[in-house]
């Protein structure tokens, strides 16, 4: 089973946090990274298709955050891991 976690890293001077979303699938680590909250849905649609993954196969979603994230980017990233997690 694959694991998906998203992992904030600590705000820039424009206060946007770089996400970086890494799909664990056996032995396969797969990563991608997002600069812009507006590319995360697209970034994660894009990783999940070419690791050949549904969503419903996911065992877990997590967030991992800097205490140093901007704000807008931790909650953009919450309410998405809580909505993934409905789906599963």
């Amino acid at each position: 089973m694959a694991q998906l976690t998203f992992k904030l890293h600590p705000a820039k001077e424009n206060k946007r946090s770089d996400m970086d979303i890494i799909l664990k699938n056996r032995d396969k680590i797969q990563k991608v990274t997002v600069s812009d909250s507006d590319k995360i849905l697209s970034a994660l649609d894009t990783l999940l298709k070419k690791s050949k993954i549904k969503l419903e196969s996911l065992s877990g979603i997590k967030l991992e955050s800097s205490k140093k994230a901007g704000l807008t980017s931790q909650r953009i990233a919450k309410a998405i891991v809580k909505a993934l997690c409905l789906k599963l």
